[in-house]
């Protein structure tokens, strides 16, 4: 067996690239896949018109509205935070 050390820390992966100022701050929702989709019919009931507002946002620049749509994507995890 090697006692070479590992490079990469595949575990825990941070990007410290900080966010535009004009990205409004939020937390994230922070659960897991099974929790989120048994929530996933009360969140779309209570959110549907932030998810759509990010749906058309995201259409509208073709796949490449990242950075223009991160706010209407932020008020999706804000609103899905509430639920």
């Amino acid at each position: 067996m090697s006692t070479r050390q590992p490079r990469f820390n595949q575990q825990v992966l941070l990007d410290t690239t900080p966010l535009p100022d004009s990205v409004p701050r939020v937390t994230e929702v922070g659960a897991s896949s099974a929790p989120l989709l048994s929530a996933s019919f009360f969140i779309g009931s209570r959110c549907g018109a932030y998810n759509d507002d990010y749906m058309k946002c995201k259409e509208d620049a073709h796949g490449r509205g990242e950075i223009d749509c991160m706010k209407e994507g932020r008020k999706v995890t804000r609103c899905a935070a509430s639920v």
